[in-house]
């Protein structure tokens, strides 16, 4: 099943509807919650991932991080309040070749490090140096750096996407991204989501999103 990553933005109005998203998100079945490194001002995206931390229990957690945002005591005490549901994503132009020996250290501990990526060439050389990729919405880039792969049980292969119009478009569209290899999508928070996410599920038990919605 191809799983499914949901970006969310790091500005809000109210805490409480704030949560309850994550909340609903996390018990819908996604698999991450993104938020960008690069936020308007008076936002803190760590101490925002933290919040979530402590409302979630089975999602993981992730950013994209340029080198100005690269705080590994920050990541660490992310990681340990979330029990290592944490995934970093890092930019090849923020020269992750430097951070090697930081990164070595941070990741004894269950976490991922993908690597995002504007075109399939700089995907093909970035990805040695990480556990996965996140593309542009392209399935002939999905299956192209999956030919390149050696090891596709381990290597994570994601795809930037816009949420579809309707339920159908969402489906033909996890069919044909799973086709081509890619492990998951991301996808911006919609309300629409949470239907989308359970209708790939389970039966319609609305129990546990009624818990988390309030």
């Amino acid at each position: 099943m191809l799983k499914v990553g949901v970006r969310l933005p790091a500005a809000f109005a109210n805490a409480g509807e704030y949560l309850a998203d994550v909340t609903a998100i996390d018990a819908a079945g996604a698999d991450s919650i993104w938020l960008e490194a690069r936020t308007e001002a008076y936002t803190e995206p760590w101490i925002l991932l933290g919040a979530i931390a402590a409302v979630t229990h089975r999602v993981r957690l992730g950013m994209s991080i340029g080198s100005a945002a690269w705080r590994l005591a920050a990541m660490d005490t992310l990681r340990r309040l979330s029990g290592g549901r944490v995934v970093v994503g890092m930019r090849p132009d923020d020269d992750p070749e430097s951070l090697v020996g930081q990164l070595n250290s941070w990741r004894s501990s269950p976490q991922s490090i993908l690597i995002v990526c504007d075109s399939y060439s700089e995907a093909e050389r970035s990805a040695l140096l990480a556990d996965g990729v996140i593309l542009p919405g392209s399935e002939e880039d999905v299956r192209a750096l999956r030919a390149h792969r050696s090891r596709d049980g381990e290597f994570e292969l994601w795809v930037d996407v816009s949420i579809p119009a309707d339920r159908a478009a969402w489906m033909n569209m996890n069919a044909s991204f799973l086709a081509a290899g890619a492990t998951g999508i991301i996808v911006p928070w919609d309300p629409r989501l949470i239907d989308l996410l359970r209708s790939a599920g389970e039966p319609d038990d609305r129990i546990d999103l009624l818990i988390a919605t309030g």
